[in-house]
């Protein structure tokens, strides 16, 4: 045992540059157990109304999230769905609708090549919708829904990607989710 011990000491003391190569080489690679976070424009879609003012517009997402490996990820994030405003013909006073939510999902990813990627959600979204006429909130509702979605992803570099979505949100707040960001993944 000390000769195989002995054999393996000199081994690294006469050729530590194979040791130090290979330890540069894998700090490189991917490895799971990446933090990651993004940015998306959105475009959202919500079936709702209030004084003929709809809950469609653009926002943003912002996000977050932990890739246990190359195939799941947790991620949250708060998402601007909508904010319009107009004005009623009836009675000429300015009114608002705004929408928010926070989220929290699971993604699974497939790897189609060395760049580029499908991906699924499943998660929920806590939501709060709000309108107010001439900045005097009158009507408001939220609650908790399922959230879904696809997407795809093309890797820049090692720790960029740029990442295309589309997501429902089911339930009591009916609306389609259509996104284009990037994300930035821990060194």
């Amino acid at each position: 045992m000390k000769a195989y011990s002995l054999i393996c000491l000199l081994s690294v003391i006469t050729n530590p540059t194979t040791l130090l190569a290979e330890d540069l080489f894998a700090a490189n690679e991917t490895s799971p157990g990446q933090f990651y976070a993004g940015f998306s424009l959105l475009k959202s879609d919500a079936e709702c109304s209030f004084q003929n003012i709809a809950c469609d517009s653009t926002g943003y997402k912002l996000a977050t999230g932990y890739k246990f490996n190359n195939s799941l990820a947790i991620e949250g994030g708060y998402y601007n769905l909508f904010s319009n405003d107009g004005v009623s013909a009836s009675t000429s006073e300015k009114s608002t609708v705004k929408g928010s939510g926070l989220a929290l999902s699971t993604i699974g990813s497939y790897a189609v090549d060395d760049k580029t990627s499908l991906s699924g959600r499943v998660g929920i979204m806590a939501w709060d919708a709000e309108a107010n006429t001439n900045g005097i909130p009158v009507n408001g509702m939220n609650g908790t829904d399922i959230l879904l979605g696809v997407g795809a992803g093309y890797k820049l570099n090692d720790h960029w990607q740029l990442r295309g979505e589309y997501e429902h949100v089911g339930g009591d707040l009916e609306a389609k989710i259509y996104s284009l960001g990037t994300t930035l993944s821990t060194l």
